[in-house]
């Protein structure tokens, strides 16, 4: 969620055995966030955190087969998976 540390999906990851990464971003906080974000940026009305996060554990999720549900996409899950989709090729990785 916005607020938490950047670095909390990496610690689940590499912290223990899971089977799944969940994060949660609809907060009323986060959809007011995402909502501005929106109106000022059209296409960025999801949470960029969530694909930087992504960046630093989806090679390890992968590798050990932890699945990814999230709702990071917020208002816009679009461009959120095709962000996501940008940094797997970026890694040389196919999650799909």
């Amino acid at each position: 969620f916005f607020g938490d540390r950047m670095s909390a999906a990496k610690e689940m990851v590499e912290g223990g055995p899971i089977d799944f990464l969940t994060g949660d971003w609809l907060a009323e906080l986060t959809m007011l966030i995402l909502a501005r974000t929106q109106a000022k940026r059209p296409g960025a009305g999801y949470a960029r955190t969530f694909v930087t996060q992504m960046e630093e554990v989806m090679g390890t999720c992968l590798d050990k087969g932890i699945k990814v549900v999230t709702n990071a996409g917020g208002l816009d899950p679009d461009n959120c998976a095709e962000a996501v989709a940008q940094v797997a090729q970026k890694l040389g990785l196919n999650p799909t």
